[in-house]
């Protein structure tokens, strides 16, 4: 069992660091996000690191610390928040409230480090010393905690991020938000599993095994977000590109869309056919035409009453069911027809199809013939 714990340590520690050299490689794309992904990966490899050799090593220190709990977990939710952020078009900035989520791994340095010195007849300390469980408890009740409100905020995020998505592109395809869900899971895991700790704090008298248990939920978790991580891509990217010459005047901000350039849009898509882009987005569609991305989205969803992603979509289920009743294109297969109407995948035409017809294509084509 204890070479079984060595070898999971050990092979995490080696994987973190090879997946920050991977994500830092002249070859990957250069990103905040990738930048924030490489810390958190290093904050889950320094713990990682920690738990398996601090006890080999701390006491060659000229310093004594006082053993509170591993203050490297502290680290772990913010980051993981702040990676969250940057990847869904956020931007982390250098502020008194990025600084603030990083308070409790700060204090936790600070106790670590004056328990043990200087406040070392500190009344909290003769206190703790008297009560050995305490400190335990206290940290992992303090760490459950912290990573139930990151949990939280990462689960409104990821709700927030789904409406945003439809607003911006056609096809989900290629940015798939079911990694945030994947994030989250791994998140929750580790979270249940602090959660289990700290009963085990409180009930047995089994803290090493804890330790060596929590050593291999992190090693797990680095291969898990570095595979995920390396994989994802970032879907919004700023396009400074001047548009194409104007074809709707500019819309005043404050002014609902007049039926006039509501009628122009519609007259667009039908001739025009943007839609036929599987990769069209929010903001292409607003170079062609005009408007800058927030004119073309107020237009979308307050003049026709839609997001992007139905809006857009909507027509592609009409390309669809014309090309259906064309005698020419009788040759296609569902899955042709779908493609060429804009669709990236059959599920998701599928999906979409029967959302707006209230039937499969199947049964549409068989009850249109």
């Amino acid at each position: 069992m204890s070479q079984l714990f060595q070898i999971f340590i050990n092979g995490g520690i080696v994987l973190g660091v090879f997946v920050i050299l991977l994500l830092n490689n002249k070859g990957v794309r250069k990103s905040r996000a990738n930048t924030f992904l490489s810390v958190l990966l290093g904050a889950l490899t320094f713990s990682t690191f920690h738990l398996r050799y601090a006890g080999d090593v701390i006491h060659h220190f000229s310093f004594k610390a006082y053993s509170l709990g591993d203050p490297t977990f502290l680290l772990i939710p913010p980051l993981l928040w702040f990676y969250i952020t940057e990847l869904t078009g956020g931007r982390v900035r250098l502020s008194p409230g990025s600084v603030a989520h990083f308070l409790p791994f700060l204090v936790m340095i600070f106790c670590s480090i004056s328990f043990g010195s200087f406040l070392s007849r500190n009344s909290l300390v003769n206190i703790f010393d008297e009560h050995p469980r305490l400190p335990y408890t206290l940290f992992w009740v303090f760490v459950v905690v912290q990573f139930s409100c990151y949990q939280y905020l990462i689960h409104r995020k990821w709700r927030d991020y789904q409406h945003v998505i439809k607003q911006e592109v056609s096809n989900t395809e290629n940015v798939s938000i079911s990694w945030v869900q994947f994030f989250m899971g791994v998140f929750l895991v580790i979270n249940i599993f602090f959660l289990f700790g700290l009963f085990a704090v409180i009930h047995f008298d089994i803290m090493n095994v804890v330790w060596k248990s929590v050593g291999v939920l992190l090693s797990l978790s680095i291969f898990a977000l570095g595979y995920k991580g390396i994989l994802q891509r970032e879907i919004f990217y700023t396009d400074l590109t001047p548009p194409e010459p104007r074809i709707f005047q500019q819309l005043p901000k404050p002014e609902k869309p007049s039926q006039d350039l509501v009628d122009k849009l519609i007259q667009f898509m039908e001739d025009k056919k943007p839609y036929l882009d599987a990769e069209l987005s929010l903001s292409s569609l607003s170079k062609q035409i005009g408007l800058n991305r927030n004119q073309l989205s107020q237009l979308i969803n307050e003049g026709v009453g839609e997001n992007f992603y139905d809006f857009i979509n909507k027509y592609r289920v009409e390309e669809v069911k014309r090309l259906m009743a064309d005698p020419q294109k009788q040759h296609y297969n569902l899955l042709g027809m779908a493609l060429e109407a804009g669709f990236k995948s059959k599920s998701t035409f599928n999906l979409i199809f029967k959302r707006f017809t209230g039937l499969t294509p199947t049964e549409y084509k068989k009850n249109s013939m």
